[in-house]
């Protein structure tokens, strides 16, 4: 006759090899997925573009998150300095790391707190209230261990998001708060949408145009604010369309561009317009001429200066290699899975 104790004991066996066996088991995809976290591609803005390379693809974000992966080339090599072998290697050491959310292997990137074991897909971590920071170690933590904030919430008619006019969410994780005017709330994903579209040179407070407490709270809090050049190039014949240079995959040294409208009527000239396909429209949200520098000096201090980020100018010059933690790197001009027409 077994004992309480000993039943316990075989439910809790019963129930991690149900677990086990569960893990095992996947939906086949119809389409390419992430080597990293094992999902298709998704929404660039929550996981970065889908880059993909001789049938290996990966997430950008879940690139430069992952917790083991080195940066060991130059960034015209692989994926921006990730060299496709040790994706492979980091993804051999994922297929080990069960998920704490859904169960399943593959989890590549592990909360960064002392003694914490828990490991996560990114997508997983981010319907679970998991954070990542986008400067210095880049690190990321679970739910538990994610940096907080004090909100405090208004009186009823006043609880609003500044930026979409809606009304705030009741789950704190969703929702971020300015450390300047006030303490104003926004919706993270309100915030986020803002970075990716003003980028670095041009992220303040939409209230109070702060640009030094602003941003650096952000990047503590997981907005991830990229360091993106604008170079506008108006079109040679009619002077009243531009174009982004990235956007119309242009040559950095080019100086002529024609519009849709303008460019059939160029055969019978000696010029011929670089842009032969359809011009995607230049507000994209993710086309990222990047300067990432990954800094282990960091752990006294929550975020990097605002005004020492590497000005646009350190990007023209050529990158030596070295290891993830202390390589500069930017990121080069990659399709969009996701682009528009101009109209």
């Amino acid at each position: 006759m077994k004992t309480i104790k000993e039943k316990k004991k075989e439910h809790q066996r019963l129930r991690k090899s149900a677990k086990t066996r569960r893990v095992t088991q996947r939906k086949p995809s119809s389409g390419p997925v992430c080597r990293l976290c094992l999902q298709e591609p998704g929404d660039p803005e929550k996981l970065g573009e889908f880059l993909q390379k001789d049938n290996l693809g990966v997430h950008y974000f879940c690139l430069i998150l992952s917790s083991k992966l080195p940066q060991r080339g130059q960034s015209n090599r692989g994926f921006h300095g990730f060299l496709p072998e040790d994706i492979k290697k980091e993804a051999a050491r994922a297929s080990r790391k069960i998920c704490f959310v859904c169960k399943k292997k593959g989890a590549a990137i592990h909360c960064q707190k002392d003694h914490c074991v828990r490991n996560f897909h990114l997508p997983c971590g981010q319907e679970r209230g998991c954070l990542s920071q986008f400067f210095g170690e880049y690190k990321s933590f679970c739910g538990k261990h994610r940096p907080t904030q004090d909100i405090k919430r208004g009186n009823k008619g006043e609880e609003s998001c500044v930026l979409c006019c809606e009304d705030l969410s009741q789950a704190s994780v969703e929702n971020i708060q300015s450390p300047c005017c006030s303490q104003t709330i926004y919706h993270r994903k309100c915030i986020q949408k803002y970075a990716h579209t003003s980028a670095k040179h041009f992220f303040k407070c939409p209230q109070c145009n702060n640009r030094e407490e602003f941003p650096q709270e952000m990047l503590r809090m997981g907005i991830h604010i990229p360091d993106r050049r604008w170079c506008l190039v108006l079109c040679a014949t009619c002077g009243s369309h531009g174009t982004h240079k990235d956007c119309s995959s242009l040559r950095s040294n080019s100086k002529k561009w024609e519009c849709e409208e303008c460019a059939p009527s160029t055969s019978a000239t000696d010029y011929t317009p670089e842009n032969s396909s359809d011009i995607p429209c230049c507000s994209s949200t993710f086309h990222p001429e990047e300067h990432f520098c990954r800094d282990t000096g960091l752990e006294e201090n929550p975020g990097p200066s605002w005004t020492d980020w590497p000005g646009p100018s350190l990007l023209e010059k050529p990158e030596s290699s070295g290891s993830r933690r202390s390589c500069s790197w930017r990121s080069k001009g990659v399709k969009i899975t996701k682009c528009c027409r101009k109209k």
